[in-house]
């Protein structure tokens, strides 16, 4: 397969993905942070962490979900009712394989 010369698909959607972090408002992006920073969390764990209640970030998890940053994981347990929750986990972005000629 040719290549068009100084045209990188994995790196404009690298620069995509990149755009669509800075577009993120303050709350998403904590949201997004503890996700990150702890892995597959529950709504109950973020709003714990971020010092708020679970239906303030229920909103910006979908939003999240929606922009394509984060997937639901797996069901989890939550600690304070013992009930089942769901767990988020961020995207991430593959690497494309880059072939040397």
């Amino acid at each position: 397969m040719k290549t068009r010369e100084g045209y990188f698909s994995e790196k404009l959607r690298d620069i995509a993905y990149i755009e669509q972090l800075d577009k993120l408002g303050n709350m998403q992006r904590k949201v997004y942070d503890v996700i990150k920073k702890y892995g597959p969390c529950s709504t109950e764990f973020i709003a714990i962490t971020l010092n708020c209640y679970p239906h303030q970030i229920t909103p910006r998890v979908k939003e999240l979900r929606e922009m394509g940053l984060v997937y639901f994981y797996d069901i989890g347990t939550s600690p304070t009712s013992g009930k089942a929750v769901s767990l988020w986990k961020t995207t991430k972005i593959d690497p494309q394989l880059k072939l040397k000629f």
